[in-house]
């Protein structure tokens, strides 16, 4: 998948998730999708724990290998809808990041 299609599936998933929740404002909209990321980072916090062994006893036994990477990609998903509702270019500032990574002296 690309950057572009990712970014499609984006503006699409927002729509939905705009037609679905009508009566929510712009304003609720970021701070529900605020709280969602907060939501699917916590449960990528979780996998990275289970995944490393430390996860208390009765979470490692119901442990899926499957869930990481669809909690990262859960994360991924989730910034993008926030950013999309707060009018950020992602790949304006991903560009201008990755070049401001580059230009560090430190390593």
């Amino acid at each position: 998948m690309t950057l572009n299609q990712l970014l499609q599936f984006i503006d699409l998933e927002d729509k939905r998730l705009t037609k679905y929740y009508r009566k929510s404002s712009p304003k609720e909209r970021i701070l529900s999708r605020a709280v969602k990321l907060a939501e699917e980072y916590g449960e990528l916090c979780e996998e990275v724990l289970s995944s490393v062994g430390d996860q208390r006893k009765d979470k490692l036994v119901k442990v899926d290998k499957d869930n990481l990477p669809k909690e990262f990609a859960e994360v991924i998903i989730v910034t993008l809808l926030l950013a999309k509702s707060l009018n950020v270019d992602v790949k304006q500032a991903l560009k201008d990041t990755i070049e401001i990574i580059n230009n560090r002296k430190d390593y």
